[in-house]
């Protein structure tokens, strides 16, 4: 059995920005598939996986995360 979660990664890029993740962990061993969207780590929910309201495309970047969420979910 996998898990999956949405995480924001901690390398920056050269505009401070961090990059969104979905992490698939099966078997104690981690890989990511990585959404293309960076955002600033203020404007990242921990809790919930996902953007802050405060966001500008916060509904925009949330709903391509839960597209790539079900693209990867099994089943």
């Amino acid at each position: 059995m996998a898990s999956i979660q949405t995480v924001l990664m901690n390398k920056p890029n050269r505009r401070m920005f961090y990059p969104i993740a979905i992490r698939i962990t099966k078997d104690r061993k981690s890989s990511y598939i990585f959404t293309g969207q960076y955002i600033d780590k203020l404007q990242w929910n921990d809790a919930k996986g996902q953007v802050r309201k405060s966001h500008p495309d916060a509904l925009s970047i949330n709903q391509l995360i839960y597209k790539k969420l079900s693209d990867v979910e099994p089943g």
